[in-house]
């Protein structure tokens, strides 16, 4: 089996985007594999809103009865960026605690998956944005990118701004990819490795059975095999689905 990466940051190129899906579906892989795997949120924002967090959604697709405190060591109820959450609430993050946690959660596991919230550059304090945090926790990044009309721009544009900001780009993964795709889902994921270089590591299925916040896992542990690489735990094979599109 390919290596898996000790830790690895999951970013998006928006909020939204299928990031908490993608953290499970690999997490789910890699326990599976008999890999003693946590997954961290450093910041959840948006917990008044009914339903589960997006780390009581990973919770549950794992099967676990509970969670180490450290894996969610901030939580807001607001749902905004984690400036803005916390400035609400008056209480200033402190990286050094996010740093405790996560060293912690990495000294006890085989891999972290840490999922950032909204893109790279969310911010956290005023001078302090996601890509920071993942340049501090030294830890690449996963880009999870939508699959339709508009993510060659924001695909582009994210990992512009992951290479000015010095961070090593693990991969991509497309996420909620249509079963009927029309003509920019079937053109893109092939543009997207063209024009950037960087790895698919997975085409994930749209399932409108899983819901994050009603706690509804669908089919995610069946896909997550199915379509994520070998490097994610999975059996996707980037030449095989590109071939399926011709």
């Amino acid at each position: 089996m390919t290596k898996i990466p000790k830790s690895i940051f999951v970013t998006g190129t928006d909020t939204g985007v299928g990031k908490t899906v993608v953290t499970a579906a690999i997490a789910w892989n890699l326990k599976q594999s008999g890999v003693d795997v946590a997954v961290m949120k450093p910041i959840q924002t948006g917990t008044m809103i009914s339903g589960l967090t997006d780390i009581e959604f990973v919770q549950k697709v794992l099967g676990t009865d509970s969670l180490p405190d450290d894996s969610c060591p901030y939580m807001f109820p607001d749902p905004l960026a984690p400036l803005v959450a916390s400035m609400l609430v008056g209480q200033k993050i402190n990286i050094d605690k996010i740093k405790g946690s996560y060293n912690r959660l990495s000294a006890e596991n085989d891999t972290v998956i840490v999922e950032g919230a909204g893109g790279l550059l969310v911010p956290i304090l005023e001078d302090y944005f996601m890509s920071d945090l993942a340049l501090d926790l030294d830890l690449p990044v996963l880009i999870v990118v939508r699959p339709n009309l508009g993510t060659l721009n924001h695909t582009l544009l994210t990992l512009e701004s992951a290479e000015k900001r010095g961070l090593d780009v693990a991969g991509i993964v497309i996420s909620n990819y249509p079963w009927d795709p029309g003509l920019p889902e079937q053109t893109n994921p092939e543009l997207i490795l063209g024009m950037t270089g960087v790895n698919i590591l997975g085409v994930f299925p749209n399932d409108n059975a899983i819901s994050v916040e009603k706690g509804e896992i669908g089919n995610i542990r069946d896909n997550a095999s199915l379509y994520l690489s070998e490097e994610l735990g999975g059996t996707f094979v980037l030449e095989d689905f590109l071939s399926s599109l011709e």
